[in-house]
């Protein structure tokens, strides 16, 4: 599709329209296309879609905010390519586009991609700069005004211990799962990370939902939420970090823990493609 289409078509406000960001996160979150919705081109989504393990639908609707229908105009776009023909077969929007293809009635590749469509239209874009990673050691968890839980997906809400004793709606007494780790710069979450994430993946299976607390809310299950991400979506520590903290401000996991999400990155499975 030609830019200059793509730019009429948002202008008009159409309904059928939906328009995916296939770049990463971090050039998703810094800008990108009004409206764009963003399927992050990982290694672990990518072979997850080849092996049909997960479906367009299920990418296209993390946070449960996308309305699909199969008469919608879909248009794809990466930073600068300019015909599907040109694509690699092996490369990750060929693959996307395949499969939307066979979800949706008609699919195009933006021509020129993110780059010639924000040179010529800045202002049908959005985003905002990424949000880097502190440099210093963050200090345990303190005490903060209760906000009440953050929904980071729809079946995930991160929040404080204040938030668990005023007990949301969605709070079953009868299933939790206790982390025994304080906040501290010797403590391993690394070696719960892949159970915390099953128990998260069976809450979403039966439909149910999960708060993830702590004290504060803004460092242990900040980077329980972070490890989720990461696995569930296929992003880097950083992106998943970022991910997280746009939804939630004030997390800060302390040093000790960002690497041990470091460590948890390289054991990923897409790390090892």
């Amino acid at each position: 599709m030609d830019i200059k289409r793509l730019a009429s078509l948002i202008q008009r406000g159409t309904g059928r329209l939906l328009v995916i960001d296939s770049r990463t996160f971090s050039e998703y979150n810094a800008s990108h296309v009004q409206g764009a919705v963003n399927v992050c081109c990982s290694k672990l989504v990518k072979r997850r879609l080849q092996q049909d393990k997960v479906s367009v639908t299920e990418l296209l609707q993390p946070n449960g905010k996308v309305e699909l229908g199969r008469k919608q105009e879909v248009v794809v776009y990466d930073q600068s390519s300019k015909e599907a023909g040109h694509l690699s077969k092996d490369g990750f929007v060929h693959i996307l586009m395949g499969k939307l293809e066979g979800t949706f009635h008609k699919v195009s590749l933006l021509t020129g991609g993110f780059a010639a469509f924000s040179s010529c239209f800045p202002g049908l874009c959005e985003g905002k700069p990424a949000t880097a990673l502190p440099m210093s050691l963050s200090q345990p968890c303190l005490p903060v005004a209760n906000v009440g839980p953050t929904r980071i997906l729809p079946h995930l809400y991160l929040g404080s211990q204040k938030d668990v004793l005023n007990k949301p709606d969605f709070i079953s007494e009868s299933h939790f799962m206790r982390i025994p780790v304080n906040d501290n710069y010797c403590e391993k979450l690394l070696p719960w990370l892949d159970k915390t994430n099953e128990f998260i993946d069976k809450a979403k299976v039966s439909n149910c939902r999960v708060i993830v607390h702590c004290l504060a809310g803004i460092s242990r299950s900040a980077t329980i939420a972070i490890a989720y991400i990461m696995k569930t979506m296929g992003l880097s520590s950083d992106d998943a970090y970022r991910f997280v903290k746009d939804r939630r401000p004030s997390i800060s996991p302390n040093f000790n823990f960002l690497g041990q999400l470091l460590e948890f990155e390289k054991a990923c499975d897409y790390c090892k493609l």
